[in-house]
């Protein structure tokens, strides 16, 4: 058996910033060129390995393969980015001579190169581009020099040029792809423009004076005043821009959830005989389970991948750090054969080497080389005896990549192994635990990338990596974070394994698993299946097969994507098929046996997380009824419906020692698992139950809560708005408010705040929320500051669980003053006025102050609201004038009777020096005497101990006031030693009020 190396020529670009790499990889050559057959032809090319693409540039186009054929006659070799005339050509040859060195000519293979548009300018050849990216390549070239100058200069403005000149780079490479639609080009081409004048401005060169479009003014066809005014425009564009790049960068860096694997596959060397699938994937080795979806590679026979020869990459997205973290991460390779039962010898598998140009299939054979589970087996549409084999499995553990990306930058080598007798998960194990693996023959090579932030800022900051035609994986969960808008419905179906009596066979079955979806009627539903990405959806999933195995474990894993409003009608269809080893007797049999689920419960929930266990139902085809595709959705579909019992139906029996394992795991936005969610999800149809929905709502995990936060919060609010007993339910969706707030704001999911945010000021749109909001909200604070008659031991349990009550309601109230103003300001957008709404809120603010009046005790209450003053304070300045306001807070704090809550009130003082009220001069002239008020008492107070701790305690409680004042302790000191007089000396030094802070 001789050995075949397959390589495939794959982009190259690891950073922002390019880089070319080279391999001492070589080719064999197309057949020879015949000189009869040659004609003149005269075009402009450029090396490319990317077949339709232009590359990025003339000088730095990324491929990991050059044609370098020295040994051979009439050769013109060739490296990444030359730019070459073309004299004559055949099938598969050109004939021509490089840009650089025109005395050398030679032949090189068309697979080489990419046709470009051309310009001929002073008699050479020039890449026809647009005028902004030949200003950019211009810009560049002369602020090259520049920022050498600077960096042997250690000049502190060279970072900053060079973050331009990387910026001006990845927009021009996303000019140069041909991927941008004309909105995003011009978009692409302002900000191009504005880094250029921010930039030349940064260097001292001139301006350049540009009109709306961003197009360089022809000055000499304008007159003077005009010239003037836009110099006076394009002056203040640099100061916009510059504002504008300043932002951008400090909003960027928020998404520090979202983390991506980049993967190149870019060789694999292995026996090799047959058409194969290789399904790559993140794995857990700890729990030992996939992470992501698979990437399906269709390798050819001949030793190219099928319909990917341009695009051997994929983007594993929706990772998040606890992801990471694992302490196991595997890149996993499934290598599964596509053909007969057994090996067959072929002439195409003796082969040492397969030339690149020769894997070039055209479109009709390709078409026909894709024998893969789309097809339907021995009666596919080819008539192709085909069976999917367990080949072999590939690993590498990822975590030390993971944690040192930089010192990984070249291949990596994935040990390679063949299965034999075992199946696709023994060998994964085998191969995981390093045990009884023998000596290891077969590698793939493959380079890895760890990339931060969402896909659309990964595709900003580097668009020549991860361009359109990158297809994406997706973790088999949900990222950390769920934005609105962020519709997602998948359900990932595992075939675990299962149990297959012989019935009538001598031998263990060779067992295959066809699965599909249909709807009621039992007819199928196309195109709704995916083995991975880089691959075309499939009407039918056909499992691996294993030999003589009457127990297979398959535990293959793909994705069913159903559209929502289809789910509730569909099913899983499972038919049982034996595959025979010789192809004649494979063509005459048929299933045995047939199972299925449905995809919804009778509830209206989907179908449970977890491993189910089907039951198989023997198919007798003498009575078996085809014109009735859906008899068998009135048997039990699982092991546990049956109750002991065996039913059967027109040609359909329990086989009662066989049953089928499979996994379900539901990755969905709008469908969920929980009956109580759902029941408040559909309330306006069961308005009879809303009352227990509504209070088992805090049984709902977190996780469910998270993942249906929009439409649960859309739901609650609908109901506060709609219902028609506000006595009964207007507490209850309140609370149930608090609860998702509570929830969002605990630890472990504190990163969906931003969600709650991004809803609350982008999707939120009820406009008469707020008066019920603010009516509960009074509710709340009456009752618990209302005495009640206390029971026959002194202890008021009512009044304790409404205690309770107003310190959630307090702990998490700056959230629902959000709501509040939120629902105002788009109450006064439709032109409504309502000129109650300022005393309501006057009101509220009041209650607030007799809250902290009360003698009961609501002391956490208390903390609470000062936690959370400022924060509240600066949102009611939407809608509430500000001097009121300023009054308002002063009275809350001035309510506080001294020595209660102290520290509270130091931390809220010091929140609020940092707000944009107490920057107003009119408000910080009514919160600042009140505010050094109380920091002169708190420097005054004396606890109770020793000289030394009263000194301690003093030094403690001026340094806090300093760091509330915004002052240096020293300054605060006198020659007095007393408090007061510090205080005093501090009262003095800032009479106005207008000149301190």
């Amino acid at each position: 058996m001789k050995w075949l190396l397959i390589c495939i020529i794959s982009e190259a670009f690891f950073h922002t910033s390019t880089r070319r790499v080279k391999t001492n990889q070589k080719f064999s050559s197309p057949s020879p060129i015949s000189d009869s057959t040659l004609w003149s032809f005269l075009s402009l090319v450029q090396v490319s390995c990317s077949k339709g693409r232009l590359p990025t540039s003339s000088s730095s186009v990324p491929a990991k393969c050059n044609f370098d054929q020295e040994n051979k006659p009439h050769r013109l070799n060739l490296d990444v980015g030359d730019a070459v005339i073309i004299l004559k050509e055949t099938t598969h040859w050109y004939y021509g001579y490089r840009q650089k060195a025109k005395e050398t000519r030679g032949i090189f293979p068309k697979t080489y190169i990419h046709l470009c548009e051309y310009n001929i300018v002073n008699g050479e050849f020039c890449i026809q581009r647009t005028d902004i990216v030949e200003e950019i390549t211009k810009v560049l070239l002369e602020w090259g020099s520049i920022a050498k100058s600077y960096f042997l200069s250690t000049n502190p403005s060279f970072s900053k040029i060079r973050r331009k000149m990387n910026e001006l780079n990845n927009n021009r490479a996303a000019l140069i792809s041909g991927n941008l639609p004309l909105d995003e080009v011009r978009k692409v081409k302002l900000l191009a423009t504005n880094q250029i004048d921010t930039g030349n401005k940064l260097l001292g060169l001139d301006m350049v004076v540009r009109d709306e479009s961003g197009d360089i003014l022809d000055t000499n066809a304008i007159c003077t005043t005009e010239l003037y005014e836009q110099h006076v425009h394009a002056v203040q564009r640099i100061e916009k821009a510059n504002r504008l790049t300043s932002d951008r960068g400090t909003t960027r860096t928020l998404n520090k959830y979202s983390h991506n694997i980049l993967l190149h596959v870019n060789a694999f060397v292995c026996k090799f005989q047959e058409d194969s699938d290789l399904l790559f994937c993140l794995f857990d080795g700890e729990n030992h389970k996939p992470i992501s979806e698979n990437y399906v590679v269709k390798w050819s026979r001949t030793g190219a991948a099928l319909e990917q020869i341009d695009n051997n990459r994929v983007l594993f997205t929706d990772l998040s750090k606890s992801d990471l973290a694992i302490s196991k991460m595997y890149l996993v390779c499934y290598a599964i054969r596509i053909g007969s039962m057994e090996f067959k010898e072929s002439v195409e598998s003796k082969r040492t080497s397969i030339s690149m140009a020769n894997t070039m299939l055209n479109a009709s054979s390709r078409k026909a080389s894709q024998l893969s589970v789309s097809s339907s087996g021995s009666s596919g549409s080819t008539g192709e005896y085909v069976i999917r084999r367990p080949f072999g499995v590939a690993c590498k553990d990822l975590t030390p990549i993971i944690n040192n990306a930089d010192d990984f930058r070249g291949n990596l080598d994935l040990p390679f192994i063949m299965c034999d007798k075992d199946t696709l998960d023994g060998t994964l194990r085998k191969l995981i635990s390093n045990k009884d693996i023998g000596k290891i023959d077969s590698k793939m090579a493959v380079t890895i990338e760890v990339l931060r932030g969402d896909i659309k800022q990964i595709k900003e900051d580097f668009p020549r990596l991860v361009h359109t035609n990158v297809p994406v994986a997706r973790k088999m969960g949900f990222p950390e974070v769920i934005l609105p808008g962020d519709v997602r419905n998948d359900l990932y179906l595992t075939i675990c394994g299962g149990e297959f009596s012989r019935i009538a066979k001598t031998s263990e079955k060779n067992v295959e698993v066809s699965v599909c979806v249909a709807n009621e009627q039992g007819y199928l539903v196309p195109g709704v299946l995916s083995i991975g990405a880089g691959h075309p959806p499939i009407d039918e999933y056909k499992s691996v097969v294993y030999y003589h195995d009457d127990k297979p474990k398959w535990q293959e894993t793909f994705k069913i994507h159903v559209p929502i409003e289809d789910f509730k009608q569909c099913h899983l269809r499972f038919v049982l098929k034996h595959r025979s080893s010789n192809e004649q007797k494979d063509r005459s049999e048929k299933p045995f046996g047939l199972a299925y689920m449905r995809l919804m419960q009778a509830n209206g929930t989907t179908i449970p997380q977890g491993q189910h266990t089907l039951a198989v139902y023997k198919i007798d085809h003498k009575k078996y009824d085809k014109t009735v595709a859906n008899c068998y959705l009135e048997l039990p579909s699982t092991v546990a419906d049956l109750q002991g019992t065996k039913p059967s139906i027109g040609g359909l029996s329990l086989l009662p020692k066989d049953h089928l394992s499979i996994g379900v795991n539901l990755c969905s936005t709008k469908l969920t698992q929980s009956v109580s969610l759902l029941g408040l999800l559909n309330w306006s149809a069961h308005k009879e139950t809303l009352e227990q929905s509504l209070k088992a709502l805090t049984l709902v995990p977190g996780e469910e809560v998270v993942k249906f936060l929009q439409d649960i919060l859309d739901a609650l609010f609908n109901i506060l708005v709609e219902n028609d007993d506000p006595e009964k339910y207007d507490q209850l969706v309140f609370m149930s408010i608090i609860y998702l707030i509570e929830t969002v704001s605990d630890l472990k999911y504190q990163h969906f705040l931003t969600v709650l945010d991004v809803y609350i000021n982008e999707s939120f749109s009820f406009t008469l929320a707020y008066t019920k909001l603010m009516d509960v909200l009074q509710k709340n604070i009456r009752e618990a500051i209302s005495p009640k008659e206390k029971s026959a031991d002194g202890n008021n349990l009512e009044e304790s669980l409404e205690v309770r009550r107003l310190y959630k309601t307090t702990r998490y109230l700056h959230y629902v003053m959000k709501f509040v103003i939120r629902s105002r300001l788009l109450y006064t957008e439709m032109n409504c006025t309502d000129l109650d709404f300022a005393s309501r809120l006057q009101e509220l603010l009041r209650m607030f102050i007799d809250m902290i009046g009360c003698p009961s005790n609501l002391l956490k209450s208390e903390g609470a609201l000062l936690k959370n003053l400022h924060i509240i304070a600066t949102d009611l300045m939407q809608v509430f004038d500000q001097e009121p306001l300023s009054v308002s807070i002063v009275e809350i704090l001035e309510k506080f009777p001294p020595r209660r809550l102290t520290q509270s009130k130091m931390g809220c003082i010091k929140d609020f020096v940092d707000t944009k009220l107490f920057t107003l001069p009119k408000c910080r002239a009514i919160l600042l005497p009140v505010f050094c008020k109380h920091i002169k008492d708190h420097l005054e107070s004396k606890e109770e101990g020793d000289s030394k701790t009263d000194i301690w305690q003093q030094e403690k409680n001026l340094s806090k006031a300093a760091k509330v004042l915004g002052q240096k302790k020293s300054q605060l000191h006198t020659c007095d030693t007393t408090a007061n007089k510090k205080v005093l000396s501090l009262s003095q030094h800032h009479e106005s009020p207008y000149r301190f802070v």
